[in-house]
């Protein structure tokens, strides 16, 4: 009996609400877009080139277009790759190219505060309930997301599940999670990220 209790209230503290998936990539020796806004929680990835990294600096570093490393400031190697959302507390990330810094290869990740639930990030026809949840999710797609893949992941990005799409309704168990912030998101066919949201 103590287990399901603890089960039920570790489950109960989960919540949803929406995020979203962000690709940085480079176009010569720019970052395009340079200037991104996102919320916590949303996932952001370096598409580079093998010959560009992405190295987070002070603003007065960036300013100087210089290339000494912020102390617990995000890296991605060269040839990009993801950054963990735990790096990215509300603020301005000032980041360079450390090869190219001098050429002005640099720019910024703005985070704000999470407003809420926002329905009109989900696709049409898309739901993800009951909100809290309890034991379970229940992902209601349409037609065009049969087939897609889905995730729940930490906010260090580690994949704690994953799954596919198989009807127009699908039950996720989660009675199995730790308490604390998950995110959930869906891949389509093609194996791109469409949409992240928040447990």
């Amino acid at each position: 009996m103590k287990t399901i209790l603890s089960l039920f209230l570790l489950v109960l503290s989960t919540s949803i609400s929406f995020s979203t998936s962000w690709t940085i990539n480079n176009s010569g020796n720019t970052f395009s877009p340079s200037t991104i806004t996102i919320v916590v929680g949303d996932d952001v990835t370096f598409n580079l080139e093998s010959v560009h990294n992405a190295v987070e600096v002070s603003q007065t570093t960036w300013n100087a277009n210089g290339t000494a490393a912020l102390a617990g400031g995000f890296q991605v190697a060269l040839g990009g790759g993801p950054v963990q959302a735990a790096l990215l507390g509300v603020g301005t990330h000032y980041y360079v190219c450390t090869p190219h810094a001098s050429l002005g290869m640099k720019g910024t990740i703005i985070v704000q505060n999470a407003t809420g639930i926002e329905e009109n990030k989900l696709p049409a026809g898309f739901s993800i309930y009951p909100n809290p949840s309890l034991i379970s999710l229940t992902l209601n797609a349409n037609d065009d997301e049969i087939g897609s893949g889905f995730y729940i992941a930490d906010l260090a990005g580690r994949r704690v599940a994953t799954g596919k799409i198989e009807k127009n309704i699908t039950t996720i168990d989660i009675s199995y999670l730790a308490r604390g912030t998950y995110l959930i998101g869906t891949v389509d066919r093609r194996k791109r990220p469409v949409k992240l949201v928040k447990l």
